[in-house]
């Protein structure tokens, strides 16, 4: 194992040329923007577009150019929306609003794609970002104008500059600047500056000014912008939402994220079970039953919880709210341990004591998995790898101050997380890999597939979306 490293650290530095970024672009974009101009929708996002997104930006575009900002139509800051809702009062078409969005995905596909080719060949790369560049994510934000396709290419990028930098003066403020347009889009994102605190802390060639220097850069400008906001909304969400998605303490995000990490990470048990000898199979087994002890010490059961009726009102989105089942929670300020996939799948197993079985045995698969990936790091050695734990640790927390626990605001980052590993673990070298690679290749084709039936279809079947 030391000698494969030792030789694989002295790999050249993988630069793929031009043409490559080209290829990457016109694959997003040709995805994307047939199915913006094809303007259908009934999708999920395109409701989220129509009851939130849309009048967000119509409103600021009412108010140009002094728009209030002490209430939103939309739970997040509102960087993306000031931008549209500025071109659309300077008199852009609605269409051309909406190729932003397709845009935003070449943004964060292009990064995405790139910070994994430092690790791995270009087509490595494509296929181990795959699984997040190709979900529904990323790719139904950019026909239907969200703030996700944005909000992932720049927490993508702040991440990049934050492992791959020095820690010095000029990286810190590149990762601060980046970061604060991280945090303008969406508050939460605020933990993607760790990797630059962490790196500017530890730069062991500058003084204690410059380290000193360097963290304010880092944090200072996102800690100000979400401040800021904070302070203007008196908590972490526009006043609107504050009951729904209010900060309280739901430490079932932590289990969340150790189970879609055992979910997405099951098929690449075997990649990594060849590559570890017998005593970094033990220590991962060690990390995999703390890991199913961390996910089984709070509530995992589903508890559905809808907006109160008044809520909904408010927000112009009544028509999407239907008769709530017999489960559901109807109120404000409730913890909510639903939406999506996985979540439905905790319903349906059982559950001892209010702990879902299902995903603690998860949460123990994706510490192995984790703590197998992290042996694995390759010719990037284990400070990039330490640092996107480090930062995925930090944005379990930061959604634990979430009162609702959607699937949706772990997937695109734990797919991110992945991705990234996996390129490290592969490397320039192509030998006895293939079984690692391949396990990339699973999810790409389940995110794909969804997204085909869910953003697709829609889109260019679906009933057209009106005029904004």
């Amino acid at each position: 194992m030391r000698e494969e490293k030792a030789r694989l650290a002295l790999a050249p530095p993988i630069r793929p040329g031009w043409r490559w970024f080209a290829v990457v672009a016109l694959i997003c974009l040709g995805i994307v923007v047939p199915a913006i101009l094809a303007g259908g929708g009934g999708s999920s996002q395109a409701r989220d577009f129509r009851g939130y997104h849309a009048i967000e930006i119509r409103r600021i575009q009412s108010q140009w150019p002094a728009p209030d900002l002490r209430d939103s139509c939309t739970s997040t800051t509102p960087g993306f929306h000031l931008v549209l809702g500025g071109r659309a009062a300077a008199g852009l078409p609605a269409t051309s609003l909406r190729l932003v969005g397709g845009l935003s995905a070449m943004l964060a596909w292009l990064v995405i794609w790139r910070v994994a080719a430092v690790w791995t060949t270009p087509i490595r790369a494509l296929i181990v970002s795959a699984p997040l560049a190709m979900s529904s994510y990323l790719l139904g934000s950019a026909v239907w104008t969200t703030t996700d396709a944005l909000a992932i290419g720049l927490a993508a990028a702040t991440l990049a500059v934050g492992m791959l930098g020095g820690g010095k003066l000029a990286s810190s403020l590149v990762a601060g600047l980046v970061g604060t347009g991280a945090v303008a889009v969406r508050q939460i994102l605020v933990w993607t500056i760790i990797p630059a605190t962490l790196r500017a802390l530890r730069a062991d060639d500058a003084s204690k000014h410059a380290r000193v220097w360097s963290v304010m850069l880092a944090v200072g400008l996102p800690a100000i912008t979400v401040g800021a906001f904070m302070l203007v909304w008196g908590g972490s969400v526009p006043p609107r939402f504050h009951d729904y998605h209010k900060a309280v303490w739901n430490p079932a995000a932590i289990t969340f994220v150790l189970a879609s990490f055992g979910l997405f990470g099951t098929v690449l048990i075997p990649g990594i079970w060849l590559r570890l000898d017998r005593a970094a199979r033990s220590g991962c087994l060690i990390i995999a039953v703390c890991s199913a002890a961390v996910g089984a010490t709070p509530r995992s059961d589903y508890r559905k919880v809808l907006a109160p009726e008044e809520q909904a009102t408010s927000m112009g989105t009544a028509s999407m709210w239907e008769a709530p089942p017999a489960e559901a929670i109807r109120g404000a300020g409730e913890i909510g341990r639903w939406g999506g996939p996985l979540w439905e799948a905790a319903k349906q197993a059982p559950t001892v004591r209010g702990r879902s079985v299902l995903l603690v045995v998860l949460c123990g698969i994706g510490g192995w998995v984790l703590a197998g990936l992290w042996r694995l790091a390759g010719p990037s050695g284990r400070h990039p790898q330490t640092l996107l734990m480090l930062a995925v640790c930090g944005m379990s927390l930061t959604q634990c101050l979430n009162a609702q626990t959607f699937q949706r605001y772990f997937d695109p980052w734990v797919l991110l997380a992945l991705g990234w590993m996996v390129a490290m673990a592969l490397g320039s070298d192509r030998s006895k890999r293939a079984p690692l690679l391949a396990g990339m290749l699973t999810p790409a084709v389940i995110q794909a597939g969804g997204s085909v039936i869910s953003v697709i279809v829609p889109a260019f079947t679906g009933p057209r979306l009106p005029a904004w």
